[in-house]
């Protein structure tokens, strides 16, 4: 009894052996057609997938040692799977998996160069989103590659985002290693950038938009303190000044009309103002502005045009612009910022001429800007409200 037994447990274990080296055998065949697959789909070509499919593959050849060690290590040969047959597989798996590995790897140190080279094919045919997005996937691999910035700098200049190329060139400047090439291109830009920023404020300075050119003359301040240029001299500091000053005139200006006007009101809280902000920038008291000449035509109240963010409107037209947009709970932050933008230009452009005393346009504007305080997404100018309620107590026609 004991014999038989014994016998039939040996039989009911060699079964269960065969049948689980069975089992097995199935499982390893499935475990390298899927390993195979995998190595097959390494994209050597596309930057977009060059930096996961590196560690795919970093991951492929931890998956082949392991392999070997727990699979080929303890293997007993089956029907369908012979022990050279498996040798053999696993050896072109693996040296294709560290080929592929290897090429990824050095790929993968150079994707930032492949995706700046994009951008400039991209740029070359005028494809400028493709090359826009090129241009950023190079930064975010490598954020210090000067090319890169420069290229990125002049695509800022070329749409007066002063302070961001502002920011991105102190990158260049302070943490960057650049070659004698590189340094000869960050010089000429440098002067390009003060150039342009320089020209931009002063004819906002002489087109009366103080408070535009003091933004611009400040981001030259800070450039011309921190980077190297042979352009900065005191003009951009004369440049400061007058645009404060504007901006204390303005207010002063604005007093005195609504005091010739009889606006008692708003001529103290506009002397106010003036007193504030002589108070914020004491020096204004000695400092005395050239004089420039102003044509008064841009004043005009019938078809007066004005520009707000670089659009252009019309004041006493048949076609006004609706600026509200149509659905703006589903606006962007930018369209937002855009509309804020608009709101401040629309502000300065009316007091400018209050100041002119062109008291029909300047209430018609800050009308336009009163219907865009309505999206309720920026805190809206206190004054806007006072001028309108001054305002209305003229007969405006």
């Amino acid at each position: 009894m004991k014999r038989n037994y014994i016998f039939l447990f040996y039989l009911w274990f060699s079964t269960s052996f065969v049948f689980s080296q069975g089992n097995d055998c199935e499982q390893i065949i499935s475990s390298l057609n899927e390993k195979e697959r995998k190595t097959a789909q390494l994209n050597l070509h596309d930057p977009d997938y060059i930096p996961l499919h590196y560690l795919i593959a970093q991951d492929l050849i931890k998956e082949l040692e392991k392999f070997k060690k727990e699979v080929i290590s303890n293997y007993t040969e089956c029907a369908t799977l012979s022990f050279s047959e498996l040798i053999n597989r696993y050896d072109n798996l693996r040296n294709s998996v560290q080929h592929k590995h290897n090429l990824l790897e050095e790929l993968n140190k150079k994707v930032y160069l492949i995706f700046y080279e994009q951008a400039l094919y991209e740029y070359q045919f005028k494809n400028e989103t493709d090359g826009d997005y090129f241009l950023q996937r190079s930064l975010q691999y490598n954020a210090l590659f000067p090319d890169a910035i420069l290229l990125k700098l002049n695509r800022l200049l070329g749409v007066n985002h002063f302070r961001e190329a502002l920011s991105l060139l102190n990158t260049l400047y302070y943490d960057t290693q650049m070659d004698n090439e590189q340094e000869k291109k960050a010089i000429v830009f440098t002067d390009k950038f003060y150039d342009k920023l320089y020209k931009a404020g002063d004819s906002l300075l002489k087109a009366e938009h103080a408070a535009e050119a003091l933004e611009l003359f400040e981001i030259l301040e800070i450039f011309c303190q921190n980077l190297p240029t042979a352009y900065c001299n005191d003009d951009y500091y004369h440049g400061v000044l007058s645009s404060q000053s504007g901006i204390y005139d303005s207010y002063i200006a604005i007093a005195k009309v609504a005091e010739k006007r009889g606006n008692s009101k708003v001529a103290a809280q506009f002397y106010h103002y003036a007193q504030e902000y002589l108070a914020k920038y004491p020096h204004l008291k000695t400092y005395e502005p050239k004089q420039q000449e102003v044509s008064d035509e841009r004043y005009a109240v019938s078809g007066m045009r004005y520009e707000v963010s670089g659009e252009r409107y019309e004041v006493g037209g048949e076609d006004e612009p609706s600026f509200l947009p149509n659905n703006l709970s589903s606006s962007s932050i930018e369209d937002l910022k855009t509309i804020k933008n608009k709101y401040d230009s629309m502000v300065l452009q009316a007091f400018a001429l209050c100041i002119k005393e062109d008291f029909s346009a300047s209430y018609k504007i800050f009308l336009d800007a009163k219907k865009l305080e309505e999206c309720r997404c920026f805190t809206p100018d206190f004054r806007v409200d006072i001028m309108l309620n001054e305002l209305s107590k003229f007969e405006l026609k």
